[in-house]
């Protein structure tokens, strides 16, 4: 926001320079972000009055000018006329220098010698054009140095207002505020209106309807205006904090919005139906034309402020087109009132239109300066457009302010702040910042916050008021006294570093996903009719369920990157998933990954074979050994996303510890994939339950092994992991391990069954084991599979190491 300077020294004695000012008000968090000069720097440049024009002897189109200052007479060739005797000009005598170079010197014109030239607007740099000389007010004094007068040796200071400092954002506000940082003199105006007009209850009626969101409405009537353009200085200083200058009537309001922080409306009264006003929620299908000529629909939850025929303004934002002033106005209503923030805020997003009073009741206005915005207002518009300000003011107040109390421990924000403070000196602080302090105790001071600091709520802000006023920069810098300790990073975090390490030195790249998905989407994992977290205020249908599965997201980052002929597919996402619990969602943290394409990268020396099912097994039993984990089992599974024969579970002590396998062929049809992908998603709860336990690790054996293989035809539905943990239960002594090599269909195989060639590895840690045992050990293998598994055996044979 804008302040001028000079506006600042109207309200504070013994203000420091501006550069100066900036620095102290950004050191105490209100953050000054430029200050530029304004105007021209003109020097020799002063007030002066015609006191004769005369025709130039030698020259029809020029007079011949008698103009005085202070202390002297001078003679002035002018081609402009039109200025008379009495006029107050702007004289630039020998040696000043204007804007864009000119150099004033004494000179002869058609033969007259000219001392200096009057100025217009364009020669000061004030304007782009102009009609001729400037003639300055009739009070102006003679012989002072134009800068001053026109207030062109000003500084636009930009100034940074947080959303909670609303009552920065006047001109009174900051001067508050810098005499409390920089021990300037606050001087606050003071306002009179002279009262010369009928009864204002007379002329109008104003009413506030039961439950509105309207704390406080004032009113007063101003009879007989004169509607014109404001005088220069006012326009000027309002363009110089970016306002456009309407007229006399609307810069006086927009001047006092300034200065004060107040939002006005000026009313045409005769345009106002019956003279009243309303104050009111609007009616369902009402409508109001506001002064930006588009016509807005209103709803039951937008104040309005309405007349008998309908609403005439939307409070707090923009009056309504019907009943602007104009150069015909001669009767004004002026308003001055306090709206609920909320409200303002509401109907200012759903009207799509903000404006420099929303601006201000958004954050909030001082409820107890309502009625000296109305006065200061009233007054400028008598001065500015003349007319009669009527007797009284109408001032509706239902709920008035009443100040909160605030105790303060000044060994609290000793803690706070690491500082000593007394209690005169935090009192004298509270006094800068006109906060009140009442009877305290040795321990506690109860203040009470003046009515424009809405921010002050609690003890901590009492404290940091009283930490930027000490200053910042006064508060000495020292080091904490804790003991640090390094933080534990838990088993989750060393299992995802593990995990994501693992699983990129095979290849594959890590996506990260929103964790909402569509109710399409969450439906397609099943089972039907399964319940959900559900997010109240969605992004878009796309995200209106808290996921239960990774996997689906990672279909939908596979055909965006075959929609980008990308083919060759790896990637994995470790994140967590969402179920319904009571009053908080579940959260369960999971790894999943997809593969698709071929084996091999594209090469000359490479096969096309595509990936399988035994690929994405291989992947995940790459996981469990990477994470040092054994003792997991693989059995025949399934899910909704993977296909009925192609798919199998992962399972530790008989707790799910995930699934894989090949993509359902509905899921690769919806998908419009070319083949199928492989998938695998895994529980971490599981995990973490055997994670860090530690591997077991056995000496280097000392005694040789025999190995006996065995081939049998058994059936295709038979697992091949019960029938190698079968074995192994035999004895575990001397079973040092067995391995399936062959596996054959089809020829002179039955059909339904398959035959498997197994070798089985016999040794001893103790001693060497005789042939006889391993023979004696290979029959109960024989045997477990025949009698167990209804195999066939097709054949034997064996080695002894």
């Amino acid at each position: 926001m804008l302040f001028s300077y000079n506006w600042l020294k109207e309200y504070l004695d013994r203000l420091p320079e501006p550069k100066v000012l900036a620095d102290a008000l950004t050191m105490s968090g209100t953050e000054v972000e430029s200050v530029t000069p304004t105007g021209a720097r003109l020097t020799n440049v002063v007030t002066a009055q015609v006191l004769s024009c005369d025709k130039h002897p030698n020259a029809d189109k020029l007079q011949l000018c008698s103009v005085k200052t202070d202390t002297e007479e001078f003679s002035i060739v002018c081609g402009a006329k039109n200025m008379l005797p009495g006029d107050k000009v702007v004289l630039a005598l020998a040696g000043a220098e204007l804007p864009g170079g000119i150099k004033i010197k004494r000179s002869k014109i058609r033969g007259v010698e000219s001392q200096g030239m009057m100025c217009s607007e364009v020669e000061l740099g004030i304007k782009d054009t102009s009609n001729g000389i400037m003639i300055l007010p009739e009070d102006t004094p003679l012989g002072k140095d134009i800068t001053g007068v026109l207030g062109l040796d000003d500084f636009m200071m930009e100034v940074g207002i947080t959303p909670n400092r609303a009552d920065l954002l006047s001109v009174r506000g900051l001067s508050r505020e810098v005499a409390a940082v920089t021990g300037a003199t606050f001087r606050d105006k003071s306002v009179k209106v002279e009262e010369t007009g009928g009864p204002v209850d007379e002329i109008v009626t104003v009413s506030i309807e039961t439950g509105a969101p309207c704390r406080r409405y004032t009113a007063r009537v101003i009879e007989g205006v004169t509607v014109a353009p404001s005088p220069d200085a006012i326009k000027r200083r309002l363009e110089a904090h970016g306002i456009r200058s309407i007229n006399n009537v609307v810069d006086a309001t927009n001047l006092v919005l300034l200065e004060l922080g107040q939002p006005l409306h000026a009313f045409d009264l005769d345009k106002v139906g019956n003279r009243s006003i309303d104050v009111r929620l609007a009616g369902e299908a009402e409508s109001l034309e506001t002064i930006d000529g588009k016509v807005r629909k209103l709803d039951p939850s937008m104040l309005v402020i309405a007349d008998s025929d309908g609403p005439v303004a939307l409070a707090g934002i923009m009056g309504g087109r019907s009943s602007e002033v104009s150069d015909t106005t001669a009767h004004v209503l002026l308003e001055s009132a306090w709206f609920e923030p909320s409200t303002v805020r509401r109907t200012s997003r759903k009207a799509g239109l903000s404006s420099d009073s929303s601006y201000r009741f958004e954050r909030g206005v001082d409820m107890e300066g309502v009625r000296v915005a109305l006065d200061m207002a009233a007054s400028l518009i008598k001065r500015l457009a003349g007319g009669r300000v009527a007797k009284g003011v109408v001032d509706i107040y239902p709920e008035e302010f009443v100040p909160a109390s605030i105790d303060f421990r000044r060994k609290r924000a000793e803690e706070l702040l690491g500082i000593d403070l007394t209690d005169g000196g935090v009192k004298e602080i509270f006094d800068r910042l006109g906060i009140v302090t009442k009877e305290s105790s040795e321990k506690v001071l109860t203040v009470i916050p003046p009515s424009y600091r809405l921010d002050l709520k609690n003890e901590t802000d009492l404290v940091e008021e009283v930490a930027r006023i000490f200053g910042y920069n006064n508060i000495p810098t020292t080091l904490p006294m804790a003991r640090l300790m390094p933080g534990h990073t838990g088993r989750l975090f060393g299992i995802r570093n593990r995990v994501k390490e693992i699983l990129t030195n095979h290849g594959f790249y890590e996506v990260i996903n929103y964790s909402f998905v569509s109710r399409e989407t969450f439906a397609s994992t099943g089972p039907e009719g399964k319940k959900g977290v559900i997010i109240l205020n969605p992004l878009s249908e796309d995200q209106v369920v808290m996921r239960d599965h990774l996997l689906p997201s990672l279909l939908e980052n596979l055909k965006k990157n075959l929609s980008r002929k990308n083919e060759q597919v790896k990637i994995f996402e470790f994140a967590p998933v969402y179920l319904p619990g009571g009053k908080l969602p579940i959260e369960k943290w999971r790894a999943a990954g997809l593969m698709y394409g071929f084996r091999w990268d594209e090469s000359w020396n490479q096969t096309k074979d595509g990936l399988d099912f035994f690929d994405c097994k291989g992947v995940v039993e790459k996981i469990f050994e990477g994470l040092a984990l054994d003792g997991f089992e693989v059995k025949r599974g399934s899910g909704a996303l993977f296909h009925p024969g192609k798919c199998a579970a992962v399972t530790f002590d008989g707790k799910a510890a995930g699934i894989f396998g090949e993509a359902h062929p509905d899921v690769v049809t919806a998908y419009g994939f070319k083949k199928a992908p492989l998938l695998f998603e895994l529980e971490m709860d599981a995990v973490m339950e055997k994670y860090g336990l530690g591997r077991k690790y056995r000496a280097l054996p000392k005694f040789p092994e025999s190995t006996r293989d065995i081939a049998f035809i058994v059936r295709d539905d038979v697992p091949y992991g019960e029938i190698i943990s079968s074995i192994e239960e035999l004895d575990t002594n001397l079973i040092e391990r067995v391995e399936l090599f062959d596996v054959y269909c089809g020829g002179n195989i039955p059909p339904g069954k398959r035959s498997m060639a197994l070798r089985t590895v016999y040794r001893s840690m103790e001693r060497t084991l005789t042939a006889q045992e391993v023979e004696d050990i290979h029959a109960r293998v024989s045997a477990r599979l025949t009698g167990k598994f209804g195999a066939e055996v097709r054949g034997e044979a064996g080695s002894q190491a």
